[in-house]
């Protein structure tokens, strides 16, 4: 198991950098918007495709992080005032179900990025990018999570409900 967790703190502190790229490209292009239409009276026609691009893959490059430090919203009222078997149960519970979702948004997400692809799907606007590149991020993005989910439940088990593994460790640190 700590191979698989070794490689999730590789590939997550890969996936923060990459997301921290996006966000920066997201905002030099804005900001080349507002300078553009500002100085020049011109817009660039593809700040508002691409920040939302950006934006997407940002937001999915960071969802394994999110999970594996805890960082998605839960409800812990009542489960933190059960025994701790009953804990661990649920947490492998909830991981199991957070991976099937997981595991659909991923099917249906190649789907789609495949079906653009295979038809040549481009946007509507000037640029006409071709929708399966920025749609490929998708299925990545849930395929990774999925398997995070399953590293989740596993973890549940052998840690007897300590799913929290990855506590908040100097990767996040600040982030609050």
């Amino acid at each position: 198991m700590t191979a698989i967790s070794s490689l999730f703190d590789r590939l997550e502190r890969v996936a923060i950098a990459a997301a921290i790229v996006f966000i920066v490209l997201m905002g030099l292009l804005m900001n080349v918007e507002v300078f553009g239409r500002t100085l020049f009276g011109r817009s660039t026609q593809i700040s508002d495709e691409f920040a939302g691009y950006f934006f997407t893959a940002a937001t999915l490059l960071c969802l394994v992080p999110t999970l594996r430090h805890g960082r998605f919203l839960r409800v812990e009222a009542v489960v933190n005032r059960l025994p701790v078997p009953l804990q661990a149960a649920l947490k492998f519970v909830s991981s199991i179900i957070g991976a099937v979702m997981s595991a659909v948004l991923t099917y249906t997400t190649f789907g789609l990025a495949y079906t653009s692809w295979s038809y040549g799907t481009v946007s509507l606007q000037a640029f006409q990018v071709p929708q399966a590149i920025p749609q490929a991020i998708l299925p990545i993005g849930f395929l990774l999570l999925t398997l995070a989910f399953l590293e989740q439940a596993a973890l549940a088990i052998l840690r007897r409900g300590d799913v929290d593994a990855h506590p908040d460790t100097e990767l996040l640190q600040g982030l609050d």
